[in-house]
């Protein structure tokens, strides 16, 4: 397979600029096997550099043994059509050489600044305050938006696929399971045909992926952007997984339907109050994490919402109940073309041991909660979430 020279953003062409050619990837980079930033299923990423202009980059280095090359350069050629501040840009990538031809090497900017998942682990039993919180999510949600006005539902959303720089920008990475919808010869996107693969992470996933019955990816996304915020200001995941193999989606799903808060929901389990959290966030995270697809909020009406803005509800006219709904909204232009189709592979982390934590205040007079919060631990992601499911037969909730 060829090396491939992507696109970047404003600034880095003249860098790139180069002839094509598997020699010319390794003339122009270089990897200090001796830095391991983090290692997965597939492979592992390294230190790198570029030879030519000394910027420090990582490396993600892929068994092809393990995962096809063609799989490989699907995701390769997603982030080569997109150039947002806050998605991951690729520099170059290509098969190895002698020794390492069974190896795939995609050579990217450097986020040294760890993980979004990190964010919250150190914070310890502190939760993240809303205006930090608030700061990342903002990041986040304009890189999702701008991969879904490029055709893009990235399936596995998770506060692991998310790195910070130095200088703390967000840089959303792995791909692998990324859906990118066609276009139609007017430019709109073709998203008439429900997604059926139950692919992403276990916790992150949306109800409707799990349950197999057909879904629009760009929706998907957003309970997933819902899942990370919850997780950010409370410290542990609404759900182990939205099926009904986790005992809290049924409660969940009677509550929704009840016209109840989900958030005062998931908190009230465990014997606790959110009085910790903003009337605006609570009103996001509960439409947010909303069961039915059709009810939760839009991306459009999520860029709209109070707490993204960081304005605050009026007392006379603020409504718990009321939905931030609607299809509509602004139409953007500018985004580069996409393959239109890919066959999709999967990317995983390796698991860590869970990380518990009790955020929130007790409810006065209830001891100790009853049941055990769902931890948050690193999640795999993972093509078929289904091959990890008890085979009792059990349907999913609608």
């Amino acid at each position: 397979m060829p090396y491939s020279q992507p696109s970047c953003p404003a600034g880095d062409h003249s860098a790139l600029a180069m002839a094509g050619g598997k020699d010319d990837l390794f003339e122009r980079y270089s990897v200090d096997f001796g830095k391991k930033y983090g290692e997965g299923g597939y492979g592992a990423t390294f230190a790198a550099k570029d030879n030519r202009t000394a910027e420090a980059l990582a490396c993600k280095i892929i068994d092809s043994r393990k995962m096809r090359p063609d799989a490989i350069k699907k995701e390769c050629q997603i982030l080569e059509a997109l150039n947002h501040k806050n998605v991951i840009c690729v520099k170059g990538h290509g098969m190895g050489r002698d020794q390492y031809q069974h190896l795939y090497f995609i050579f990217m900017e450097l986020a040294g600044g760890g993980e979004l998942f990190d964010q919250v682990i150190d914070r310890g039993v502190n939760a993240m305050p809303e205006s930090l919180a608030r700061s990342f999510f903002l990041q986040l949600l304009d890189g999702v938006h701008y991969c879904h006005l490029a055709g893009v539902a990235h399936r596995d959303l998770k506060l692991e696929n998310v790195l910070l720089n130095q200088a703390g920008d967000l840089k959303l990475i792995d791909f692998g399971l990324s859906h990118v919808y066609p276009r139609l010869q007017d430019g709109t996107l073709d998203r008439s045909k429900p997604l059926r693969d139950v692919c992403g992470s276990k916790s992150y996933a949306a109800p409707e992926v799990l349950a197999a019955h057909g879904y629009d990816g760009f929706a998907a996304d957003m309970w997933s952007l819902g899942v990370c915020l919850f997780a950010m200001l409370s410290g542990f995941f609404p759900l182990d997984e939205a099926s009904r193999n986790d005992w809290r989606y049924p409660k969940l799903v009677e509550g929704q339907k009840h016209g109840q808060s989900t958030v005062q929901t998931v908190y009230g389990w465990y014997k606790r109050t959110a009085t910790h959290l903003s009337r605006e966030v609570v009103h996001l995270l509960d439409h947010l994490l909303m069961v039915d697809p059709k009810r939760r909020l839009t991306m459009a009406a999520t860029r709209d919402h109070a707490w993204v803005l960081a304005k605050q509800f009026e007392q006379a006219t603020y409504d718990a109940s009321a939905e931030v709904m609607g299809e509509d909204g602004p139409i953007y232009r500018g985004v580069g073309q996409l393959p239109d189709t890919f066959e999709t592979a999967a990317f995983m982390d390796e698991d860590d041991m869970p990380v518990y934590r009790s955020l929130g205040g007790l409810v006065e007079g209830a001891g100790v909660p009853d049941a055990a919060l769902p931890g948050l631990s690193r999640q795999k992601g993972n093509f078929n979430l289904r091959l990890f499911e008890p085979a009792d037969g059990s349907e999913d909730l609608a």
